[in-house]
């Protein structure tokens, strides 16, 4: 008998981008806040992004993550701090973005501590790649930024490079980090490197 999970998988990825692209009509009602979008990837318990809300109360903050339970530990945050700006939802980063109509248009990305899929052959698997990047880059608008922070050493080469030879993408290593907030990760990775990127 021939396996149903493939199918299973492809049908729950297809229902969570309904779900999200419904989400956000909601959430916009076609317009978007005139402080802008900042979207992190891998959001995990929401702890940068909230204290990023906070920080920001002009801007739409939208972050996602795949771990059901985090989403749930981020939106008691939210809710608890009474954010209606802030919004989490449960999808892998490729999902939101696809789900987005063009009224969305991103001026801030973030990607903390992601995994590095440190063995070769599943390099292939990092979230930084030229497919990532272009869709990120049609969903940015222009001078729109990108920030990455890991502790692994060859992920930062990666990323980098990825960056450096994607035509809409220019590496601009003098820019600050938009908000420097502890988390579980960077608690337990000290040692790490961040880099910056816009839209060109």
């Amino acid at each position: 008998m021939v396996s149903q999970e493939p199918y299973h998988r492809l049908l729950e990825a297809d229902r969570r981008k309904a779900h999200i692209k419904l989400l956000l009509e909601e959430i916009t009602q076609g317009e978007v806040p005139a402080g802008g979008v900042t979207l992190e990837l891998g959001c995990g318990h929401g702890h940068w992004l909230t204290a990023y809300a906070q920080e920001n109360p002009e801007r739409l903050c939208l972050g996602v993550d795949l771990i059901t339970r985090r989403i749930e530990r981020a939106n008691r945050k939210k809710d608890k701090r009474d954010l209606p700006h802030l919004h989490f939802f449960k999808a892998e980063a490729m999902e939101l973005l696809q789900a987005m109509n063009d009224s969305i248009q991103i001026d801030v990305t973030i990607l903390l501590f992601p995994d590095p899929w440190p063995k070769k052959r599943h390099h292939k698997r990092r979230l930084i790649n030229k497919r990532f990047l272009d869709l990120l880059a049609k969903r940015s608008r222009k001078g729109g930024q990108l920030f990455f922070r890991t502790d692994h050493e060859g992920y930062f080469t990666w990323a980098r490079e990825a960056l450096e030879n994607n035509a809409s993408w220019e590496w601009t290593p003098d820019q600050p980090w938009p908000l420097e907030h502890e988390t579980i990760f960077q608690n337990l990775l000290p040692h790490h490197q961040s880099l910056a990127a816009r839209i060109t």
